[in-house]
């Protein structure tokens, strides 16, 4: 009873000081913060590493819309007809699927950003990869269907009368794997953990 008539007592004194003075009385605006950003947020965007070999990816990243923190990430594998993949893309490779990367926390590591250079000491935000089953598709004027006899292939057409067959509906094995994300202001460079250590993987601008 004692607690009761406390909390009364109380909220009877607070009452009062907010009538003394008979006037209007300014109650001050409640100011929330904002949530912080999911740890990921950072690399959400359309990256692109440098021509390699007539051909360059383009890289999608956005946030899961499910709230867990985690990205949603698309690839654009793109072959030119030039060294410098100038001019049109003759074909496009994408997946079924989508690569989702869940934060696993961050780091500090030594990792060689570029093959020829010395190691660097750096932050990476680490992730948990993950590639579900999935299906390949090509697209682009270098791209034809031809029905062979295991079933229908991609015909691509690489230049100079050479072509590929690739079979359609070829179900790819899921994949997954530990990595993480390191942002030098427009770069974005993705590191993967092999045999105990972390390498590499691709080096992006933001587009």
């Amino acid at each position: 009873m004692k607690k009761v008539l406390a909390l009364l007592v109380v909220s009877s004194t607070v009452v009062l000081v907010g009538c003394g003075g008979g006037g209007d009385t300014v109650v001050p605006p409640v100011v929330v913060a904002p949530p912080a950003p999911p740890a990921l947020a950072a690399y959400v965007g359309t990256w692109q590493p440098a021509c390699e070999n007539r051909a360059r990816q383009r890289l999608v990243v956005a946030l899961k819309s499910d709230g867990s923190g985690a990205l949603e990430m698309s690839t654009y594998d793109e072959s030119f007809g030039t060294p410098d993949c100038s001019g049109p893309v003759q074909f496009t490779e994408t997946m079924s699927e989508k690569i989702t990367a869940t934060p696993d926390g961050a780091g500090n590591i030594q990792v060689k950003l570029t093959a020829d250079g010395p190691a660097s000491d750096i932050r990476i935000d680490k992730v948990v990869s993950s590639l579900p089953a999935h299906t390949v598709q090509f697209t682009g004027p270098a791209v034809t269907t031809v029905q062979l006899q295991a079933g229908p292939h991609w015909r691509i057409f690489v230049g100079g009368g050479n072509y590929m067959d690739i079979l359609k509906n070829d179900l790819k094995k899921a994949e997954s794997g530990k990595g993480g994300f390191y942002l030098r202001g427009n770069e974005l460079f993705t590191v993967m953990e092999k045999d105990g250590a972390y390498v590499l993987d691709m080096h992006y601008v933001k587009q």
